[in-house]
């Protein structure tokens, strides 16, 4: 598993995520927040993307957690964006390219 396909399982889910939900799906780039008054995620709804951004990944073959107290507490939340969690996932799982 490389971060290009890190970053489209992100960006996938969060298409789905938008098409279940009725919200119109915004331009998706490494920048795009997670969180904050510029997201277009909830707190459920980040909630919701977070539990299938895992699942999608360990389907993939991935074994991690995202809701891991390591991944919960860390000062600069992993979560702000898509690269941020982009390389959170990678650094978890010893990715480097």
């Amino acid at each position: 598993m490389t971060k290009d396909d890190i970053q489209q399982i992100i960006m996938d889910v969060l298409r789905d995520y938008c098409e279940q939900n009725g919200k119109d799906v915004p331009e998706l780039t490494r920048n795009t927040p997670m969180l904050g008054s510029n997201s277009f995620l909830d707190s459920l709804g980040l909630v919701s993307v977070i539990i299938d951004i895992e699942m999608a990944l360990n389907d993939a073959g991935a074994d991690i957690s995202l809701t891991s107290e390591t991944s919960m507490s860390t000062r600069i939340s992993p979560f702000r964006s898509i690269g941020a969690l982009c390389n959170h996932i990678a650094d978890q799982l010893g990715i480097t390219d």
